[in-house]
């Protein structure tokens, strides 16, 4: 029997309100050539029956023992995908039409990544879209946007199950398990954005990341640590809060020094083990300093940090940056 080109996958767990027009999303897609395998993590509402009002040959509705979690749901894909890849929806959210042809054009175009997501735009509970949207990065710095950040969405991405296998799945990271296979894979294979909009994204009061979002905290410093590790950074527990704080863009102003040591012991680090190309992530981090000092829109030492030579390069440096580190220091001297 032929395989589908995608496993497109859904986890679901009380969302009787909103998997209806999540499924459909899927179902009714230009592309159609997929399985769509959809796992019930044990709901106690709804959910259960309304997948099974829907007659489509391409479903396979499968229902955990129990409440099992993300990660546990999410990893039964590696005995269940038939498909060369494998594509995520959230089971609140709604893909585009379009959004698995376009994923598809770009790995046959880009055979090499592994992993490719698209932006979002915010709708409410009742499926009206917002003013709101999520850009996500889409030049070929996304690997290394990694360090400060999810630069993806996960109901948008799509990725090989070939890889997906070979990393053995998802870690037990509830709640930032998406997030920790995004970095495992582009440690070893291309990961991307597409610029275009691929899903919409459902913001209500039920959403899980908004309800334990200090459950998906505990998980992060694990993950800032394999990152450092990964890079060749000699981490301690300074270092991983250092890295937390501008992970999450929590920034403490006494903290700026700390923050510019950190940045380069990173470009130290990757200059020895060229995890990333030396080049572009030696300008990325000279970025990333200019972006922290901009951060404090008063600060007396703002040019003079802005020039520091671990991290300045006359190369990276515009004008413009020149003007607001000098505006910036400026107001630090009045004020």
């Amino acid at each position: 029997m032929k395989k589908p080109k995608i496993t497109a996958f859904m986890a679901a767990y009380n969302v009787s309100d909103y998997i209806a027009e999540s499924i459909s999303s899927v179902l009714n897609q230009t592309f159609k050539d997929f399985e769509f395998i959809i796992i019930d993590d044990g709901s106690t509402d709804d959910t259960a029956l309304v997948v099974k009002k829907f007659n489509d040959s391409r479903i396979h509705f499968i229902q955990n023992d129990g409440n099992k979690g993300i990660p546990f749901t999410r990893n039964r894909l590696l005995d269940l995908a038939q498909g060369e890849y494998i594509a995520i929806l959230d089971s609140d959210d709604i893909a585009y039409p379009d959004r698995f042809q376009l994923q598809l054009n770009f790995f046959s175009s880009h055979p090499e990544a592994a992993l490719c997501g698209g932006h979002g735009k915010i709708i409410n509970k009742n499926g009206i879209e917002t003013d709101k949207k999520i850009i996500v990065p889409t030049d070929d710095l996304v690997n290394m946007r990694m360090l400060f950040g999810n630069p993806f969405i996960n109901s948008s991405t799509m990725f090989k199950t070939e890889i997906f296998r070979e990393l053995n799945g998802y870690r037990n990271f509830a709640l930032a398990e998406d997030f920790d296979l995004f970095i495992r894979i582009s440690q070893k294979y291309k990961v991307a954005n597409i610029d275009t909009f691929l899903v919409k994204y459902r913001i209500h009061g039920e959403n899980i990341t908004i309800k334990r979002s200090k459950d998906q905290e505990k998980h992060e410093l694990d993950i800032l640590e394999n990152m450092q590790e990964n890079l060749g950074i000699s981490f301690n527990r300074n270092t991983l809060n250092l890295h937390k704080e501008l992970f999450t863009n929590n920034l403490s102003d006494i903290h700026f020094p700390a923050y510019f040591e950190l940045l380069v012991a990173m470009k130290t680090a990757n200059m020895k083990s060229k995890r990333f190309d030396v080049a572009k992530m030696n300008q990325f981090l000279f970025n990333k300093w200019y972006e922290i000092l901009l951060s404090k829109r008063s600060n007396i030492k703002a040019l003079s940090w802005y020039f520091k030579k671990e991290l300045y390069c006359w190369e990276y440096s515009t004008f413009k940056q020149f003007r607001k580190m000098f505006k910036s220091s400026f107001r630090g001297l009045i004020n």
